[in-house]
């Protein structure tokens, strides 16, 4: 005789409910949480530990100061590359702006007496011309005068090159190459204090710690060492 739909289902449900309770919850699967992995956590810096700030069994935070490493070489580094990046950022200034009106104005002043003193020679060497060689001037002082007048004159040359440059401004060329000196001593800047970064050892989470270094002992990039245990909380 078969039996009806309705039928067997309650007979199922009440077989289940029958049995033993260790054998109905088994059907149903549970979560069981699985314990966090501690971390070995090193420094990538290599000098003598300076401090530390933690305890065996402490609790810390996500970003808290655990170790410190002795950095005071790349803290005078830090200094010396600050003091070149001033310097490249006012050379970079300078040259973008140009020379200054007073700047100019000298250069004219020079310009001026170099003329000057080329008048000077030019008319001396006439005059020595004029005169008989051999009789009222020797040849050695024929050719001293004519050598002042020549020195002169390209001292003159020199200094309206000098003034032309000035009335020029600064070239493109030399604005740009003031301006990747500065940018390089700005990334050297940038690289002295991503080194003195590393000289700090942070927990990168939350959890409890176990500390493995000791004040005074030598760490090295090159044998990589555990400074601190931490094992994260457990998330809920």
């Amino acid at each position: 005789m078969a039996v009806p739909g309705i039928l067997r289902l309650a007979i199922s449900v009440a077989a289940v409910a029958a049995l033993p309770p260790f054998l109905a919850t088994a059907q149903t699967p549970s979560r069981i949480a699985s314990p966090p992995s501690t971390m070995q956590l090193g420094i990538a810096a290599t000098g003598v530990i300076e401090k530390i700030f933690v305890r065996d069994g402490d609790h810390v935070d996500a970003g808290q100061l655990l170790v410190t490493i002795d950095c005071r070489p790349l803290q005078a580094e830090i200094k010396v590359r600050s003091a070149n990046l001033a310097a490249a950022q006012a050379a970079f200034e300078r040259a973008r702006n140009g020379p200054r009106l007073d700047e100019v104005a000298i250069g004219e002043a020079n310009v001026g007496v170099a003329r000057a003193r080329a008048e000077e020679a030019q008319a001396a060497y006439e005059r020595a011309t004029e005169l008989h060689e051999g009789i009222t001037i020797s040849r050695a002082n024929l050719l001293q005068a004519r050598r002042d007048a020549r020195i002169a004159a390209a001292q003159l040359e020199d200094q309206k090159r000098r003034l032309d440059l000035l009335h020029a401004g600064t070239r493109i060329e030399d604005i740009s190459e003031a301006a990747a000196k500065r940018d390089a001593a700005a990334s050297l800047l940038d690289e002295a204090k991503a080194l003195f970064d590393q000289c700090f050892l942070r927990a990168p989470e939350a959890g409890n710690v176990k500390v493995l270094a000791t004040p005074g002992q030598f760490v090295s990039t090159n044998v990589p060492v555990t400074l601190v245990q931490l094992t994260p909380k457990e998330k809920e």
